[in-house]
């Protein structure tokens, strides 16, 4: 059975956005230094950190391990896009670019992340955690109201 070309690019270029938006707001927020925490509205602040765990730090720490762990997870998330019907691809695309911005700072700086969102007590995240929940959320919405097509 031949695979749909639809929705290849569109997934490409939001990955490829996400990525651009994710690299140029964590480049801003570290050239800032001396000027944060800088606070946005009440309970939204911007404030540097550096997170070397996964998911609320969890596997802090760990290295390599979690650098490996997240290229196995961004390879999965391209596999997946490939293979997938054309109307999970735009989600695909958008986890898929969150994953790769992470995975350039894992690189970048010995296996952590740059996280600089804060709101309300929440963990600190970036745009790449962002679009990786905003995706996944899409992602879901497909699968149940697609399920019902």
């Amino acid at each position: 059975m031949a695979r749909s070309k639809q929705g290849y690019a569109l997934a490409l270029a939001l990955a490829a956005a996400v990525v651009v938006a994710d690299q140029l707001t964590k480049w801003l927020v570290r050239a800032a230094g001396d000027s944060l925490p800088f606070k946005l509205v009440a309970g939204l602040q911007i404030d540097l950190t550096y997170n070397s765990g996964i998911s609320f730090s969890r596997f802090a720490g760990q290295g390599s391990i979690v650098v490996v762990l997240v290229a196995v997870v961004a390879a999965g998330v391209a596999v997946a896009l490939v293979f997938s019907p054309p109307r999970y691809r735009a989600a695909l695309g958008v986890i898929l670019g969150g994953a790769i911005g992470n995975l350039i700072d894992r690189l970048r700086f010995d296996g952590a992340v740059v996280d600089f969102i804060g709101f309300y007590g929440w963990p600190r995240f970036n745009i790449a955690d962002a679009a990786i929940v905003v995706g996944t959320i899409f992602l879901g919405l497909q699968v149940v109201l697609g399920s019902r097509e």
